[in-house]
Parts: C-alpha cells; structure tokens; sequence
C-alpha cells in the first residue's frame, strides 16, 4: 500500500477507534515510515546516499535498522530476509495454492502469522511498534499470494508469455505498483479466470475493516465497524490517491494532517561538519525517530522468532 493508506488511512482508523489525534499520528506515521526508513533519508557520504551503519552517542554508537530498500540491496538474500519478509511479505498459511502448488512463505491476507505479530504489538501499548505492525498487517492484503524472497513463484507473467516483465522476481515487482494502489485493478496471471482479476479497493477495504476491529477492541471504543463502514468504504472508493486524502481530513475535521517524511530523523540525528558520521542530537533517546527504531527492532524479533521453524 501507499501512502494515502499507510498515512492517512490509519490515522483515520486509529483516531476513530479510541486514540487521541497525538497517538493516532504516532501510530501512522510509524506505519508509513516503515516504507521510508531506507537509505534516502540520510546526509550523502562520498556522493551517495547510504544508510549508516552506526549513530555516534555519548562516546558510543546506536546501531539502527533499516525496514525497507530502494536499491540494489534488495538482491541479497539477508535484505530480503531481514527486510522484505518480516516488514512487507509476511509468511502465510498457504491457504491459496497458485497452479497446484503452495509456498509457506507466501503472504496471506489476516493470517495467524499477521494476528500473532499485530496482537503482540497492541499489548505492549507502544504506539510505534503498533504503527509498525499495522503496516505489516495491511500489506498482508495488497502482498497476498507474494513473498519476500527472489523466486519463480512471484513471476505473475510466467505463463503468459510474452508478456513476462524482465526484472528480479522479488515480491511483486513482476506488476510494478499496481498492488499498493488502492484505485487499481489488475491481473495476476498466476491464476486462471476470473480469479486473476484484482480489485483493490475491495482487498483495502477488507484490510480496513480488521485493522479496525484490533484497533478498537485494545482501546475498548465505543463505535463498531458497522457505525463506520460507510465512512471508510467512501474513503476507499475515493477517485484516485488525492481524493482519499482529501477524504481522509474531511473525515477526521484535520485539514493540516500531514506527512512530513523527514521530520523525525531530522531532530534525531545530524552530520557534523568535516565528518562523515553521524551523530545523535540531544535527548537523543527521547526522539521519535529512536523510539520507531527501537519498535522495529522488537517487532523483528518477534517475526524471527515466529518464524524459527521456517
């Protein structure tokens, strides 16, 4: 998903649920920012933008972890295990055989993987492990029937040649973007007719409604999905992108709500002048962006460790 769901769309389900609009926000810019904690973020080093290894501390160094790549990275086996599959393609249940065929690394929608990870998330009472997991869980929808690891099984064109998109068979990059966005229909042609047909709104909207629940059933809130549906279902049959988030601060009576993508690794860390490392800025273990790091780490170990057996 993009932002106008991971964003907008969380806030709304967050702040309707029981939160207030300070947690909301909390909770959904964690979830967009697991798609911008990549190596873009930070001051270039030799010409080039890389994420650092360390953060210099009081004498010491904050090692933190990246959530997503937009590089070449993504080939390794290590970035697709540590990165792809615990943030974005989390394993199933191999509920949905493609050709006869099952892959248990392969994503499934609402999986027990996915209840497991959210639940954990939403005991802890951190709202950006919260946010984290959120991201995590609605990408369980848009990534169904993908995983994280480079394999044929992701190949959509595979047998509808020659339509075959020659790039690395990661995730869902044979169709590009057309997974994430709300207002897109697509095929997969893994599967036969009609089943191939993709109508994303009607897979947002499902995500929607789960998230929702988990959400006000941890805060206790006093309205159901059935005393919402009709607003969200508005917001995810909005026209295109910008209307859903106009849709969005309409519905929340937040006109200036607003994703600012640099704004918490700006106050957390700086380069200092002559130098090629960074280092933390004051109350450094006080900043947003240490604390989202920080959940991320939790929730990463957590997915490992539910995923020892695989």
């Amino acid at each position: 998903m993009e932002k106008d769901f991971h964003f907008y769309v969380t806030y709304a389900l967050a702040n309707t649920s029981g939160f207030t609009s300070e947690e909301s926000h909390i909770i959904a810019y964690a979830s967009q920012y697991v798609d911008d904690n990549n190596e873009k973020q930070y001051p270039e080093k030799d010409g080039k933008q890389q994420f650092p290894s360390q953060i210099r501390i009081n004498g010491g160094h904050f090692r933190p972890i990246m959530t997503q790549t937009i590089s070449v990275k993504s080939l390794v086996y290590e970035i697709q295990k540590f990165i792809y599959v615990p943030f974005h393609f989390l394993p199933g249940d191999n509920s949905q055989p493609i050709a006869g065929k099952s892959n248990r690394y392969s994503t499934t929608p609402n999986s027990i993987n996915a209840q497991k990870l959210l639940k954990a998330a939403l005991n802890s009472g951190d709202l950006y492990r919260i946010g984290i997991a959120v991201h995590t869980f609605a990408d369980t929808w848009t990534h169904q029937n993908f995983t994280g690891y480079e394999e044929e099984w992701n190949s959509v064109f595979v047998w509808h040649s020659p339509y075959r998109a020659v790039v690395p068979n990661i995730g869902h990059a044979d169709v590009g973007h057309s997974p994430d966005e709300i207002s897109s229909e697509w095929k997969d042609y893994r599967f036969e007719r009609p089943e191939r047909k993709i109508n994303n709104r009607n897979r947002s909207l499902e995500a929607t409604k789960v998230i929702y629940q988990a959400l006000r059933s941890a805060k206790k809130g006093t309205s159901y999905w059935t005393d919402v549906k009709r607003d969200f279902k508005r917001i995810i049959d909005a026209e295109d992108y910008d209307d859903r988030i106009d849709k969005v601060k309409e519905y929340v009576n937040h006109p200036d709500l607003y994703y600012e993508k640099n704004k918490w690794v700006d106050e957390a860390i700086k380069k200092d002048e002559g130098k090629d490392e960074l280092t933390a800025c004051p109350n450094f273990e006080d900043t947003y962006w240490f604390k989202f790091q920080q959940a991320a780490k939790a929730n990463l170990a957590f997915v490992i460790n539910m995923l020892k057996e695989y």
